[in-house]
């Protein structure tokens, strides 16, 4: 009994012991100090290459700043007069946006969790989507919650435009219904474009697929649904896994979910290959993949982007086999390194065989393709050309006719729910002209200048000018103006057309 006692006793010991050490050293202290000592790193190189002697001084005092640094405590005061101290471990984190300030919005308005805790389990727990608040199955709790302020974010607005979280469900990046059609109606399921009990906001998985019961069954669940149809969150795959382990290894790579993406970040939150966090936040630093490069929002998306789901390789719809390009190695390689100039933009945008325009490669795909085609317009879709607003005739015009354009008139123009970010974006005024596509869509980023159309890059703001047809050597057919009767000659053979 005693010998029990005894060891009773020193268990207790030990745990107060070990109790009194993690709460002199607690994890974000060692966050802090890590933080500490990067920041000097950065400052001592640029000392080290610092010209005049004011300079030097300064960087000096900021540099002896940081060594006499001590760890605390972050408490943000919310405006509603909330704290959280989310800062305290991640001190170094980036603004997610410049329109959700943190001092503003605080963090658990998205994330979730428990904002005054400072112990990592505690403070995690009933985190949404866990690391991936923009996942879409809980993204109206987090992108459409509603802010500090007690307005409604990106659901519930009176604006249909502004209720993101609710559009996007609906939307064919979302339920994928356009491709299953396809492969229905080439099957011989359906004599139509629409998939049976297909509801607003299903998604692939949600429904009877098209092989049921078929032999191709297994290989369309194993490929297919696996690829790209599971739930409505979308994936990212983790690019250089892929290359090392082939197109045997696809299946793991693209269900382990430290390699995803998840709903709105699949777009709005830029990746490098290997999907690592390549930030200031020292408590995300080798933290294991599946993260953006930073904690930030953009709708500056650049075509890397898209490639990483749309030009990874071929689907076999027969075969039912998903082959990956055979140059995915030099693909990865100019996404690593940042090469964009024209002959990697040729080969890296379109796989082989594929049609495209000049202005298909000079351009990124969010120059083109419009809110409501990315984002869905609130209709039940099943196939792509219906869902797609933008054709070539709504930029070119036709032999008979130039585009649509229109007039800003007010301030409360839809043209103006474009939130544009890139700062040599010319602002957008009332009066200005913008073209109008054929479905009634503005397009902000379109503007006249003289007797010129331009239009500008969302990921650069470069301008490029604006062909029109009327006046021009065309001869196409007024009635066949979309992207497929164009690529009849303006393919890729002759980029120049």
């Amino acid at each position: 009994m005693n010998k029990k006692l005894f060891l009773g006793t020193l268990l207790l010991l030990l745990v107060i012991i070990l109790g009194l050490k993690q709460e002199q050293n607690p994890i974000w202290a060692e966050y802090q100090k890590k933080y500490f000592i990067e920041q000097k790193k950065i400052l001592q190189a640029q000392l080290e290459t610092a010209q005049d002697e004011k300079t030097k001084a300064l960087l000096q005092n900021e540099i002896t700043g940081w060594e006499n640094r001590k760890p605390e405590i972050i408490n943000i005061v919310l405006p509603n007069g909330k704290v959280e101290r989310c800062k305290t471990c991640h001190i170094g984190i980036e603004e997610i946006s410049s329109s959700h300030p943190s001092n503003t919005f605080g963090c658990t308005v998205c994330h979730g969790g428990n904002p005054l805790s400072l112990d990592k389990q505690t403070a995690h727990a009933q985190m949404l989507g866990t690391a991936h608040p923009g996942s879409l199955d809980v993204a109206s709790l987090s992108c459409g919650s509603t802010g500090p302020n007690g307005e409604a974010c990106h659901s519930q607005n009176h604006e249909q435009a502004d209720n993101e979280v609710d559009l996007v469900k609906s939307s064919l990046m979302s339920t994928k219904a356009g491709e299953l059609s396809v492969v229905r109606m080439m099957f011989g399921l359906d004599k139509t474009k629409d998939v049976p009990n297909l509801g607003k906001n299903d998604v692939a998985i949600q429904y009877s697929h098209p092989l049921m019961g078929l032999p191709q069954e297994k290989e369309f669940q194993e490929s297919c649904l696996s690829m790209c149809h599971q739930g409505g969150s979308g994936h990212l795959p983790n690019l250089l896994e892929v290359m090392k382990n082939g197109t045997a290894g696809q299946a793991n790579v693209n269900n382990n979910n430290q390699n995803t993406a998840h709903g709105c970040e699949v777009c709005h939150v830029l990746t490098n290959p290997e999907h690592t966090y390549q930030g200031s936040d020292t408590a995300m630093k080798g933290f294991e993949t599946g993260h953006g490069m930073t904690h930030q929002l953009t709708t500056q998306i650049p075509y890397t982007q898209c490639n990483q789901c749309h030009n990874e390789g071929i689907h076999d719809p027969i075969q039912m086999k998903f082959t990956y390009r055979s140059d995915l190695g030099k693909v990865v390689d100019d996404w690593k390194t940042g090469n964009k100039d024209w002959d990697s933009r040729l080969a890296d945008y379109y796989l082989p065989g594929e049609l495209f325009a000049k202005c298909e490669v000079s351009l990124d795909c969010i120059d083109c393709h419009t809110r409501q085609d990315v984002m869905g317009d609130g209709n039940k879709w099943t196939s792509q050309y219906d869902a797609v607003h933008i054709q070539c005739a709504d930029c070119h015009g036709t032999k008979t006719s130039n585009p649509l354009t229109k007039t800003i008139e007010n301030m409360n123009d839809l043209a103006f729910e474009e939130k544009v970010t890139n700062p040599v974006f010319p602002e957008l005024k009332v009066g200005d002209q913008i073209l109008m596509t054929k479905k009634g869509e503005e397009l902000p980023f379109a503007r006249q200048k003289g007797q010129n159309w331009f239009i500008y890059s969302r990921v650069s703001g470069e301008s490029t000018k604006i062909p029109l047809v009327m006046g021009s050597s065309c001869q196409q057919n007024p009635e066949e103006q979309n992207a497929d009767s164009c690529h009849k000659c303006h393919t890729g053979a002759d980029l120049h057309k």
